[in-house]
């Protein structure tokens, strides 16, 4: 329905903002992988950015909210010229977004219970934060996994049936492939990349959705 591909643009473009925000403010907090593995630089920083990592959290489950709409007005858009690939790409952002969601909840009040525990037992809590980190890490890689899957087979049915721009089922093919590498390499440059093209599907998908359908 009409509707529903104009509620899911809006949100792709809700969703692109809180992207955008969140990358800004994760750069900028200066939590890079060699402070992640490292308890008594990450957890100080924790403490002494809990506004920032705060937003972050913030910034993470509305992405993923949001982006669950948006994936519902995709469907929509590609279900009766491709219905297998529609089905499936919701299939795979449902627990790839989900799943980010639980990641993004877990840093920021997992690492504020932490926090709040080394002032006590910094022993304690830097055992607890690796095992935390280890978690979030499985997590972050099943999110990629699924979630770059739905963006490229969103890709693949949009190019094949013309139901979007070919141009941007191409930006989403690539999209995809980029989210999935994430799985294998934890570099800020693909990282940063991942978000660029993310960031420019959801925007652009999302002034597509909210067009009158073809």
């Amino acid at each position: 329905m009409e509707r529903v591909q104009q509620n899911g643009g809006t949100a792709g473009i809700i969703t692109a903002i809180c992207l955008a925000l969140l990358f800004i403010l994760f750069v900028s907090s200066g939590f890079d992988m060699q402070t992640a593995q490292d308890p008594a630089k990450a957890l100080p920083l924790l403490g002494q950015k809990a506004g920032v990592f705060g937003a972050i959290g913030v910034l993470g489950l509305l992405a993923s909210g949001f982006g669950l709409v948006f994936t519902f007005g995709v469907f929509d858009r590609l279900r009766e010229k491709a219905p297998t690939r529609a089905a499936a790409n919701l299939g795979f952002a449902f627990v790839g977004l989900t799943t980010h969601a639980v990641g993004a909840a877990l840093l920021w009040q997992g690492g504020k219970m932490l926090v709040a525990l080394s002032a006590t037992d910094q022993t304690a809590a830097a055992h607890a934060w690796v095992a935390l980190g280890a978690v979030n890490q499985a997590l972050m890689a099943t999110a990629n996994a699924f979630t770059g899957a739905a963006i490229l087979v969103a890709g693949w049915a949009i190019v094949s049936t013309g139901a979007m721009s070919t141009t941007l089922g191409w930006v989403a093919i690539i999209s995809g492939i980029v989210e999935i590498l994430q799985v294998f390499s934890s570099q800020m440059a693909l990282m940063g990349l991942g978000f660029l093209l993310a960031i420019i599907w959801l925007a652009w998908g999302g002034a597509q959705l909210r067009r009158a359908s073809a």
